[in-house]
């Protein structure tokens, strides 16, 4: 400090400390940008990742493919993700990078109906099987009292048969309740009328047991029967016997079926199994379409989220429990809505694994403090009150907006929706997200203020369902139930080419069939007493996923939490709320002991808030959680496919006319600023439909600073892309060579390999076939890492695969490459991956995609300038501002010369030249502001041809001459 700068008053000793040691930050290092597939995590945006692990943790393992079984519930893990391998092997050996995960989303201006985010299933209105839809499957336990033939019912299940299985149906087979056998699930009575068994009610062959007939109606005939029992126990249980892998209906598929089982509600099946005290089963196989079709979900991803939470009741109370109001229970009239959570991230996984507890909450303490607190919870899905695997927990929180603790503040409120016209992520909200996972959106009279200080979160509304059906019969060919359900019975006369009247669904003169067949929803906890919770008072109403019967987390949690139809004709109607959830409704003691959930008893004043009037009664009894669900996360992707970016989807199509085109071109588009995204390389793994890598290569040669690793037509096509024989699929070195000359490629700021590689993965001890980038993204980040970034990533020393150059296992190529194969394929500016006898497998060739012959043809040059221009970049926004003289010209020429100099004796130059002075800044480009320099470089080249002559010479010849 200058003595200018001391305040001399008295005399003394004036001593201050300038620390000049302090160095500048280092800018973070730079990686790939990869988008491919994975297991889960954020959709459709850049997430930097440091490390595998990391990976791992957010998006999950790398998927090997080929894996089967309950891909409705478990997920699709019969492809590959390419990218995750990618993500690996590039993170072995550096780091970071930033991935960008895939999911379905549709353009703004998508006018292409059958190629929208999603699935969907034509839907009949005529009760047949034969246009395809969603058929539910219908359990009754028949009550033997009276004369009536009363049950408790449940919708039990849904098939969906796709419209390219027109002519086949499934049908029950059995006898009605009139003792009418429906052989193979048809009736055929004396006469030219035959009946289908599609909307009547079917005996149990035995027990829980049903058989099920996969009838050809063309041509009247069963193709497949099939034994199955509704008790979860049974080793004929649905899910063990039918097909409830949805891409076996796909085209690409070595193991046709002409449906799929999805949605089974194993809980409600066993409280329904559990009740009355008759000996007599019956289903029915009923199409679930109205105006509204339940297999329409196509839909972009969304996330999931809870319901709305809302307050304690502070007016009248409707005690109307009709359907009517699309209310189910209790439908408080005086209530406030005060907040609920979104999914940070599109997709599916939030809403299976995670769910959202309110706990601790408490009134205002005192005049002085007018707001009551509470924490929220984010917990995993399959734990227990008794056994809690918290994920993040954020206690304390209010609903005072000025606060420090308002919840909106502490959790976080900010989201961002991309913009096709901007092709860019347009944000909203105001508080940063503290979350990993979710945002808060507040009610806007809590929000701004206006809301009564005193509300507390007190319960939620259950998520909407389909609306119960009730099933009276009467009169024959009655319409049963109101009309806007969307289960609906309707007796078919569909064997073709008869027709007639068709049946009623009653017993036909033995009584009348009278039952509420009810769409199960969500589980709530009843009781509070549980030898699993040493107090009560741990016992967290709401929601429950224990299975009473196994203690297990329920197997159909992951059913309940799916999104509900995108059909616009699924209108409110259609639908109720699956219940109402209120602490104010808990009955028993304020001592806290044997307490249970009763809907409705605080309008009779039976429940702790009821029989007092103050609804902190529940709370100062300790009964102050709840649990909700996240409900309705999409992956946006079409399950009937195994792999939903396969590039035989997006031959020819566009970004508004398929959603897998615009899903990776909108990824791309994501990381196409420099200021948003940092990298060096980007690539597609797996995917190499022309119009899309070369959108990538422009992106690259936009920002200037990123290299794209590409990936070819005409080389191995895996199994999931088409189902020819694995000999029609190999790979052709003339077809790869011809397709890129055929594309006029000319850029240094792409490159290309071939062919695929075979890969093992050590965790899974499965072996894959992979294509060729991920080998080149690891080899780079390795030979980086071992040496620099400058050196080519080619040859033994570091292309060397089989010696694990990759970063992961690589153990053979699809395609063996002969000396001319590899001559022809660098002609053409193809790196060859090679086969040695010796050395093993090898990456022997690093050229660009620059056809014109320059330093820059070669990917070594290519990256060292790449960082030498993205480092000098930096160098130069030290200066930018300052004052256009000679010192700051200087000052950055102290920077940038001995970073040159520093690059060349590492060999990555051979000589340069900085030029900053009046030649270059004239006094012209100083009065607009300029500074200009001008630097000369001279790469260092690798080798990539070495000549020897071996002379053989005479005896006499002397070597010295």
């Amino acid at each position: 400090m200058s003595a200018s700068k001391f305040k001399f008053v008295s005399p003394g000793i004036f001593i201050s400390e300038i620390d000049n040691s302090q160095r500048p930050r280092t800018p973070s290092n730079m990686g790939p940008v990869i988008i491919g597939r994975s297991e889960r995590g954020p959709g459709l945006r850049p997430v930097k990742i440091d490390s595998f692990s990391q990976f791992i943790e957010v998006f999950g393992e790398p998927i090997p493919g080929g894996q089967s079984g309950d891909v409705w519930r478990d997920g699709n893990y019969t492809a590959p993700t390419y990218a995750a391998y990618a993500a690996q092997a590039y993170l072995k050996n550096a780091g970071p990078i930033t991935f960008v995960r895939l999911l379905g989303a549709d353009h703004s201006n998508n006018s292409a109906l059958s190629a929208k985010a999603g699935w969907s299933i034509a839907a009949t209105t005529a009760g047949l099987a034969t246009q395809g839809g969603a058929y539910g499957l219908v359990l009754m336990k028949k009550d033997a009292g009276g004369g009536t033939w009363n049950g408790d019912s449940c919708l039990a299940g849904i098939f969906y048969t796709p419209d390219a299985a027109a002519g086949y149906r499934l049908a029950l087979a059995g006898d009605d309740l009139a003792a009418n056998t429906y052989a193979d699930g048809v009736y055929d009575p004396p006469g030219p009328t035959i009946y289908s068994s599609t909307g009547v009610w079917i005996k149990a062959t035995s027990g829980t047991s049903f058989t099920m007939a996969l009838r050809d109606e063309n041509a009247a005939t069963v193709v497949k029967k099939f034994s199955f029992d509704f008790s979860a126990s049974s080793s004929k249980s649905l899910r063990k016997v039918f097909n409830t892998n949805p891409t076996k209906v796909g085209t690409i598929t070595s193991d046709q079926e002409l449906y799929w089982l999805g949605e089974t509600f194993e809980r409600k099946i066993a409280s329904v199994l559990a009740s009355g005290n008759g000996a007599v089963y019956a289903a029915a196989l009923v199409p679930m379409s109205n105006t509204a079709n339940a297999s329409d979900h196509n839909r972009s991803a969304t996330p999931g989220s809870t319901p709305w939470t809302f307050s304690q009741f502070t007016g009248a109370v409707n005690t109307d429990t009709s359907t009517t109001a699309s209310l189910v229970g209790t439908s408080p009239l005086d209530v406030s809505n005060l907040f609920k959570l979104h999914g940070l991230h599109n997709g599916d996984w939030e809403s299976k694994n995670l769910k959202i507890s309110v706990t601790d909450i408490k009134a205002p303490t005192s005049d002085y403090n007018k707001y009551g607190t509470f924490t929220v919870e984010i917990r995993h899905a399959s734990d227990t009150d008794g056994s809690k695997r918290l994920i993040e927990t954020f206690s304390g929180l209010n609903l005072n907006p000025i606060s420090p603790d308002f919840i909106g503040r502490r959790i976080g409120d900010k989201y961002s929706v991309w913009n096709d016209a901007e092709r860019r992520y347009v944000e909203y909200g105001q508080y940063d997200n503290a979350s990993n996972y979710f945002r808060v959106e507040v009610a806007s009279a809590v929000a701004n203020g206006q809301a009564d200080p005193s509300l507390l979160p007190m319960g939620f509304y259950g998520p909407d369902k389909y609306r119960d059906m009730v099933a009276a019969s009467g009169a024959a060919n009655a319409a049963i139930g109101s009309g806007d359900e969307i289960l609906k019975f309707v007796p078919a006369n569909i064997y073709q080419p008869h027709g007639g009247a068709p049946e009623d669904i009653s017993d036909a003169g033995d009584g009348t069939v009278a039952t509420t067949i009810v769409v199960p929803g969500h589980e709530l906890r009843t009781t509070a007493d549980d030898p699993k919770l040493s107090d009560p008072t741990d016992a967290y109403f709401g929601i429950t996923l224990e299975d009473g019967s196994s203690n297990r987390p329920a197997e159909d949690y992951a059913d309940l939490v799916r999104p509900l139809p995108a059909s616009s004709g699924l209108t409110p109607s259609f639908l109720q709320h699956s219940f109402l959830f209120s602490l104010e409704d808990i009955v028993g003691s304020t001592a806290g002991t044997g307490a249970t959930h009763t809907p409705g008893s605080h309008d009779d004043t039976t429940s702790l808030n009821g029989a007092t009037g103050l609804h902190t009664t529940v709370l100062d009894a300790g009964y102050n959680k709840f649990t909700m669900p996240v409900q309705g996360g999409f992956n946006g992707l079409d399950i009937t496919e195994r792999d939903p970016f396969r590039n035989s989807l997006l031959s020819g199509e566009g970004e508004l006319t398929h959603y897998a085109f615009n899903s990776i071109k909108r990824s791309v588009d994501a990381s196409a600023d420099p200021e948003v995204v940092e990298c060096n390389l980007m690539s597609i793994p797996g995917i190499h439909e022309p119009a899309l890598t070369n959108h990538l290569i422009r992106v690259c040669e936009n920002r200037g600073d990123a290299l794209a690793v590409i990936d070819l037509e005409d080389d191995y096509i895996p199994d999931h892309e088409s189902n020819l024989a694995e000999s029609s699929r190999l790979p052709a070195v003339s077809t790869a060579i011809s397709s890129l000359k055929a594309r006029g490629l000319n850029s240094s700021y792409g490159c290309a390999y071939f062919p695929w590689i075979q890969l093992r993965d050590s965790s899974k001890g499965q072996l894959l076939w992979a294509p060729p980038s991920i080998a080149a993204l690891g080899t780079m980040a390795s030979s980086a890492a071992n040496t620099e970034l400058w050196f080519a990533p080619a040859g033994f020393t570091r292309g060397g695969l089989s010696e694990g150059s990759a970063g992961v296992a690589v153990v053979g190529v699809r395609s063996r490459l002969t000396s001319k194969d590899r001559d022809k394929l660098y002609d053409v500016n193809i790196n060859p991956i090679a086969s040695f006898p010796s050395e093993g497998i090898v990456i022997f060739g690093q050229k660009t995609l620059q056809v014109t012959p320059s330093a820059l043809d070669r990917i070594n040059v290519r990256r060292l300038m790449i960082f030498l221009k993205k480092e000098v970049s930096r160098m130069a926004a030290t200066v930018l501002f300052d004052q256009n003289v000679r010192t700051t010209w200087a000052r950055f020429s102290s920077k940038v010369n001995p970073f040159l100099s520093s690059v060349k004796s590492r060999f990555g130059l051979t000589e340069y030249r900085l030029i900053l002075d009046e030649t270059t800044t004239t006094p012209e480009l100083v009065d607009r502001n300029v500074m200009y320099a001008k630097i000369l470089l001279k790469p260092a080249r690798a080798i990539e041809y070495i000549a020897i002559d071996f002379v053989i010479t005479d005896s006499g010849a002397s070597f010295a001459d």
